[in-house]
């Protein structure tokens, strides 16, 4: 990380297993039958062991489900999305998105990570991404000058001017400033780090 906080790796890219951590532990919970077969399968299907699958779920529970809930998100299909984003015209999309960096995007990332910077929202946009919440598909990279940020998202014009208002919104309040290049099923965001 630079010493203005940008990330210049991607410390996004470390698995679970790679990251700094305490010892393992060992606990025994009890579960129902359902339960274990529904486990078994899936570790099955997915060739990896139900400790595995279950560390999975459990590591999901804390770094996602519990905290957004606690800030009250809550699931919506893609198809509901899309129907709702249908709706709004371009210019409403776009204040929408301008109100929801200001707002809420800041406000989570601040939540959940206990910091507002870059690095902070790169992590929050994984998790909103493909990690957790699947909004989007989120991908980045950094060739030591220019942050790339694309979302994917397959669901219209309206969608894309709304994600990249509330992008633009929010690393303005950081102090950075944004390109955009929108289409019907992505945007993408290059940012300029001062050198």
């Amino acid at each position: 990380m630079s010493p203005d906080g940008v990330v210049t790796d991607s410390s996004l890219e470390k698995k679970p297993e790679e990251k700094e951590s305490l010892p393992s532990a060992t606990r025994a919970i009890r579960l129902d039958g359902d339960t274990d077969r529904a486990l078994e399968a899936i570790a099955k299907q997915e060739n990896q062991s139900v400790s595995l699958i279950m560390n999975k779920a459990l590591l999901r529970y804390v770094d996602w489900e519990h905290p957004a809930g606690r800030f009250g998100l809550i699931p919506v299909s893609a198809s509901v999305m899309r129907k709702l984003f249908e709706l709004l015209t371009l210019d409403q999309a776009r204040t929408f998105g301008k109100e929801a960096g200001a707002q809420f995007l800041s406000e989570f990332v601040n939540f959940r990570f206990k910091v507002l910077n870059f690095n902070a929202l790169l992590k929050a946009l994984d998790f909103l991404g493909d990690r957790y919440a699947r909004e989007f598909h989120f991908d980045q990279s950094f060739d030591g000058k220019v942050h790339t940020i694309i979302i994917k998202h397959d669901r219209g014009s309206a969608t894309s001017a709304y994600y990249a208002e509330a992008l633009k919104a929010l690393l303005e309040r950081l102090g950075l400033r944004a390109d955009t290049v929108e289409s019907d099923q992505q945007v993408t965001i290059t940012v300029q780090v001062a050198t």
